[in-house]
């Protein structure tokens, strides 16, 4: 988790646009599943893919869903046609994601998200009940336990709100 965070770091500086969404966001919500990669909507226009690729290069990024594992260049982030992008890096996965299931476009993502601060990055992740919405509309075995913790997480802050 610490590299994920290292990452965020990373695209915090370059001023990319995104919005914490996956597995990742579920954790800083304080559920006890663990992830391996860092999922985010993400504002995929040329500039903001460029600032990304930027916040990445040095990381030597690749395309994990090929066999070749491909790099990722700076002409592909400024070819204006990229939808999503899969990549590794040298501090882990990261998916770069026009749309969220059961949220929809970034702008969506934006709307439904709330600031959060990691390792000093000042940056956006789902709130809870987005969070619970996409996980749910994800339907994976994992993705619908991370909606049980959620919900657990969700009544507790409610029961906490009414008591103070």
């Amino acid at each position: 988790m610490e590299n994920l965070k290292n990452l965020v770091v990373q695209l915090d500086k370059s001023d990319c646009r995104f919005v914490i969404v996956g597995g990742f966001g579920v954790a800083a919500l304080g559920c006890s599943l663990l992830t391996r990669n860092l999922e985010m909507a993400c504002d995929m226009s040329p500039e903001n893919l460029s600032r990304a690729w930027q916040a990445l290069e040095q990381l030597h990024p690749v395309h994990r869903m090929t066999p070749a594992r491909l790099p990722f260049t700076r002409e592909q982030a400024e070819s204006g046609t990229l939808k999503n992008l899969y990549l590794a890096t040298d501090l882990g996965q990261i998916d770069l994601l026009g749309e969220i299931k059961g949220i929809g476009s970034f702008e969506e993502c934006l709307k439904n998200s709330e600031p959060v601060v990691i390792d000093g990055a000042a940056t956006r992740i789902l709130t809870l009940d987005a969070l619970i919405l996409a996980k749910r509309a994800m339907g994976r075995p994992k993705d619908l336990h991370a909606v049980l913790e959620l919900e657990v997480i969700r009544e507790r802050r409610q029961r906490n709100s009414t008591m103070s």
